[in-house]
């Protein structure tokens, strides 16, 4: 997957809030370049779902999944503390870019 297939599906995974459906409408071979009767690979749903897993993971979710917590999370990247308790708490919305940086940095998103 290029950087910009995987920019296309992370942004577009935002609207979806039904996993599968996102996954089997991604999965379409007109975005990847196959041919209409090419059979869809598996490690591409698989990339799909992880994809969509990571943009709908709150900052809450990032640090639990990596075994800390939110406050610790915050110490480690210098994250003010209040900033981080408005993400938990649904006060502010985390900005994608953000909670998928945090989620490379802690080693939660697949590498392939």
């Amino acid at each position: 997957m290029t950087y910009k297939q995987y920019s296309t599906c992370a942004t577009e995974a935002q609207n979806y809030t039904d996993r599968e459906a996102y996954i089997s409408n991604l999965a379409l071979p007109s975005m990847w370049g196959d041919g209409p009767e090419d059979e869809i690979p598996q490690d591409r749903l698989a990339q799909l779902g992880h994809i969509y897993d990571a943009v709908h993971r709150s900052v809450k979710d990032i640090a639990a999944a990596a075994g800390i917590s939110a406050r610790e999370m915050a110490i480690r990247f210098c994250i003010p503390q209040r900033t981080m308790e408005n993400w938990c708490m649904g006060v502010n919305k985390c900005p994608l870019y953000t909670r998928l940086l945090l989620q490379q940095a802690m080693g939660l998103l697949p590498t392939e």
